[in-house]
């Protein structure tokens, strides 16, 4: 039996059984993971409405004017700060991991992790000497290599909690010195909600009225690398034109943006299921636009409802895809609660 002999109200209520579940399962996890006299971060996932890569600079990075929307779909960062004044060993940061329900885990060191060296940058600029632990552990529930920014994300509540924790103001431009240092992404979640950025794609413009919709992620089992789709892209670029570029600087409102992105097509030769994935989400009724998210492997579905978004998240899992029911909102990393 396929998804699409299974009568449309069935699909709808698992599917959303399955999501209130899984969120519920993820709120309880959250709880559980905050230590006594530290503070919770949410890191929030997105997507770029707008990605438009231009030509590639001498430093090896390429022009890019993006326009990025935060989803409710967020990592959780858990932090908190022991005073070990008088011990002499500086900065001490202790990072660990944690993965939700079919994340799967990644090989990276604690030292490489950006959120790890989010802090660590963050105190070197601030010049802070202090002796003292700073304990981070993240709850993972964003997929890496899926364009979703889940990284960047967690660099920037990192930035966030350790303001916090230090007492600096989160609206201190050090704060986006080093996000802007650390990768394109980091400076946008800083903010969140919808922003046109350019540069590289990490020079904040201006923000934009955010969107409401329902959104269905979609993902094949294999990942897209970032530097591989940019080597494809490289092969044949296709550039925006300035007339694209100049509407994108002047848009206000996320819902007039025309989705965009021309790293799709590199990914596409990476990942042949992205293909197959855009041509079903397209002919998909309920589904108002279909966009690879960043450099890929996940693809968002602009559904008109949630019974839609969670009928369609079945009839992809059924097709052996991963599929997860999120929305865009008007967030950015932000410390929810202090314990």
């Amino acid at each position: 039996m396929t998804a699409e002999d299974i009568p449309f109200d069935q699909l709808d209520k698992k599917a959303a059984d399955d999501v209130l579940a899984q969120a519920r399962g993820i709120a309880e996890r959250d709880k559980a993971g905050v230590r006594s006299g530290g503070i919770m971060v949410i890191a929030p996932a997105k997507i770029n409405l707008v990605l438009g890569i231009g030509a590639k600079r001498e430093d090896g990075y390429h022009y890019a004017d993006t326009i990025m929307h935060a989803l409710a779909l967020h990592d959780v960062v858990h932090m908190r700060r022991v005073d070990l004044t008088g011990f002499g060993i500086g900065l001490d940061i202790h990072l660990s991991m944690e993965y939700t329900e079919g994340i799967v885990p990644i090989d990276v060191a604690p030292e490489d992790n950006l959120a790890y060296r989010a802090i660590v940058e963050l105190a070197r600029v601030l010049g802070r000497a202090e002796d003292e632990e700073v304990h981070i552990h993240i709850v993972k529930s964003i997929p890496a290599q899926a364009g979703l920014g889940g990284g960047s994300s967690d660099a920037a509540a990192a930035l966030v909690g350790a303001a916090k924790l230090w007492g600096i103001d989160r609206d201190d431009p050090r704060l986006e010195q080093v996000a802007s240092g650390l990768g394109a992404d980091v400076a946008f979640f800083l903010k969140g909600g919808c922003a046109y950025l350019t540069g590289k794609g990490e020079q904040y413009v201006h923000s934009l009225e955010p969107r409401r919709d329902f959104v269905l992620l979609v993902a094949p089992d294999e990942g897209v690398s970032t530097a591989e789709a940019y080597r494809v892209f490289d092969e044949a670029p296709d550039l925006p034109t300035d007339t694209q570029r100049g509407l994108w600087g002047v848009l206000q409102d996320a819902a007039r943006v025309e989705p965009f992105n021309n790293l799709a097509p590199a990914a596409e030769k990476i990942v042949p299921q992205l293909a197959e994935i855009r041509e079903w989400g397209t002919a998909a009724e309920g589904v108002s636009d279909v966009l690879l998210c960043g450099s890929g492997s996940a693809t968002a579905l602009f559904c008109e409802s949630f019974a839609v978004a969670t009928a369609l998240s079945a009839q992809a899992q059924l097709k052996g895809w991963s599929a997860r029911v999120t929305s865009l909102v008007g967030i950015g990393a932000a410390v929810r609660e202090r314990f």
